[in-house]
């Protein structure tokens, strides 16, 4: 699926109350506190037990961030026991209320996703939804081209949705469903501001692959903040695990910043893209 979009985009880009009473010698009542149940909910799909309800809780973080701007930061790296790195991809993503956006993108290591071309590759993209602007570095020589998106490589859901949660047809929602549903997690704080509370979550163990391409998946360490209205603000995943029966180190980052107040500036270097 990585190849297929790398033509794409190559192709586009060339209480309670007490009664109250006047006998001054009645004793006050007791009043015995009452536990919190476990199942109560703090988040959609969040209990005091950690996340029961991964699908609902990865609907809830989308329908959060559909309309708003925000800022994703996106790390993956998949690396061999010595420390080489056979994959590693980085995104900056500032997505504008009005889907103007602009991001930072590279690649490295033999397996990483082709869709700047052979790695190492970096580049910077722009548009305000009906310029598309590119800034690529690669081999040591930086280009600047317009483009037209081809099959959607290059819109804005492009770089929201498809490059930063594994391709093909990949979705925040996704991601998060079926990480929340492999690990077991829960909740290990709280911490409260400007009227939101945000929660957050441990896990490290599970039965089930993280992801495609990885089996025998172990040592897991999962951290993440969830707020109450259900929006997965940073998650962090690490564990190790098999490719084609060698050892990998997996680690992967995600954060969700400035919901509601990012914005959006064209580049300096616009003006050498459409000359």
């Amino acid at each position: 699926m990585w190849r297929r979009l790398l033509v794409c985009l190559l192709l586009a880009t060339a209480g309670c109350n007490t009664p109250g009473g006047s006998d001054a010698g009645a004793q006050t009542p007791t009043v015995t506190p009452v536990p919190v149940p476990a199942e109560e909910t703090l988040a959609p799909g969040v209990t005091h037990e950690g996340v029961t309800n991964p699908r609902a809780l990865a609907d809830a973080h989308a329908d959060v961030i559909a309309e708003p701007s925000y800022r994703l930061t996106v790390n993956r790296t998949v690396r061999d026991p010595n420390g080489t790195v056979r994959e590693r991809l980085t995104l900056d993503l500032a997505l504008a209320s009005d889907r103007a956006y602009l991001v930072d993108t590279a690649t490295a290591g033999q397996d990483a996703p082709v869709f700047l071309g052979t790695p190492p590759a970096s580049a910077t993209f722009w548009s305000n939804g009906s310029t598309y602007v590119r800034k690529l570095t690669r081999d040591d020589r930086t280009t600047y081209n317009q483009f037209t998106p081809v099959e959607g490589a290059g819109t804005w859901r492009y770089w929201a949705q498809t490059v930063p949660f594994g391709g093909g047809r990949a979705t925040p929602q996704a991601f998060l469903t079926r990480t929340f549903r492999a690990v077991d997690t829960t909740v290990v704080g709280r911490a409260a501001a400007n009227g939101t509370t945000a929660y957050r979550l441990r896990g490290n163990a599970t039965t089930e692959r993280l992801e495609e391409g990885i089996a025998d998946p172990r040592n897991v360490s999962l951290t993440a903040t969830v707020t109450d209205e259900g929006l997965v603000r940073s998650l962090s995943l690490q564990y190790v695990g098999t490719i084609d029966g060698e050892r990998v180190i997996v680690t992967r980052t995600v954060a969700y910043r400035n919901v509601g107040a990012t914005t959006v500036e064209r580049p300096s270097w616009f003006d050498s893209a459409v000359d």
